[in-house]
């Protein structure tokens, strides 16, 4: 994965072709068991009474079929604009549109990194012009020690957090490395870990959240920090660099996330009268980034194996896991 981040197309080019012949080489395999994942759900859902594929999944959100519009009409609603980020960015790197290798490639160029203690400092004193209990909270965590925060060899890459009751405590696993994509990532971390706090002393049956609600304290707190960071910039470099992450994350929410929703309900459909084969997964997928990503994205140098890469198509019990992210971005965006 980090290869699609590298300033060298050559190098994003070979990387994503590479990729492309790895998922070739289990492709077989890997649409048997979406068909077979996708037909288990269909029979299940009949059942057990369920309306269509989304109901559980509405049910799992503690969402309504109308809310679910809503939002699905506003994330397409935004699909111009990101139009226009995705020509603006091909423009930059000399092109009319971007490839698929292209649309992660970093640009503009921040110079500043943080020590782990500048992150502290820099992220307390912005939570704090929103909430001082935020901010009380977010000292505590830092004082106890409740963060992994150091990359060491053998150690899981990523960010995650988790509520420990018994404690009634969370601990945090990241991977700091001083840029401002980590930080970005400490602050997303902590309010998952506030949201924590707020389930203290409830009964566990009571602390059950769905995602729509989980992924929205950590994306405002996301927010919070980028915005500051845009105050901070020191050079239109950084700025830019700073807006890039911002939009190219935004994109991948809203954007990406609205393709696969669009995939995975018309393989659901199409799922109750038989088989798909390769062929019919692979056609799918790429309509489906045509239609979200339109002109932006180069037709000829698509993923068409963004089915098989997504594992959250094959949990029979996490049906549209993704679009949760969104209802997270909108809300704490708002």
């Amino acid at each position: 994965n980090i290869r699609r981040y590298d300033a060298d197309e050559g190098v994003r080019r070979a990387a994503f072709e590479a990729e492309i012949g790895a998922w070739e080489s289990v492709r077989e395999s890997l649409a048997a068991c979406m068909n077979g994942v996708k037909g288990e759900v269909n029979t299940l859902n009949k059942r057990r009474g369920r309306e269509d594929s989304l109901h559980a999944s509405l049910d799992q959100s503690r969402i309504d079929r109308q809310s679910l519009q809503a939002m699905l009409d506003s994330m397409k609603g935004s699909f111009p604009l990101f139009g226009k980020y995705f020509k603006a960015k091909a423009k930059l790197l000399g092109k009319e549109k971007l490839a698929w290798w292209d649309i992660f490639v970093p640009v503009g160029k921040v110079e500043r990194t943080f020590s782990y203690a500048e992150a502290r400092d820099f992220i307390i004193q912005n939570f704090k012009g929103f909430s001082e209990c935020l901010a009380t909270f977010t000292d505590r965590a830092f004082e106890n020690n409740w963060i992994d925060a150091e990359p060491r060899k053998g150690k899981s890459g990523g960010a995650f957090c988790m509520g420990v009751s018994a404690l009634e405590e969370s601990r945090i696993l990241c991977n700091f490395d001083g840029s401002l994509d980590q930080v970005s990532t400490l602050a997303h971390e902590l309010g998952h870990a506030f949201h924590n706090e707020c389930h203290n002393g409830l009964t566990m049956l009571q602390r059950a959240t769905p995602m729509t609600l989980a992924e929205t304290a950590s994306i405002f707190n996301e927010t919070l920090i980028t915005e500051a960071m845009l105050v901070d910039a020191g050079t239109e470099a950084e700025e830019l660099a700073i807006l890039e992450n911002f939009l190219l994350g935004a994109s991948q929410v809203l954007v990406d996330i609205y393709s696969r929703y669009l995939f995975e309900k018309e393989v659901f459909e199409r799922r109750e009268n038989g088989e798909l084969s390769v062929e019919d997964f692979c056609e799918i997928m790429l309509r489906c980034q045509r239609e979200t990503y339109g002109e932006g994205l180069d037709e000829k140098y698509q993923h068409p194996y963004m089915w098989a890469w997504k594992p959250h198509y094959y949990s029979p019990n996490l049906s549209y896991y993704n679009y949760p992210y969104a209802f997270g971005l909108l809300f704490g965006l708002g």
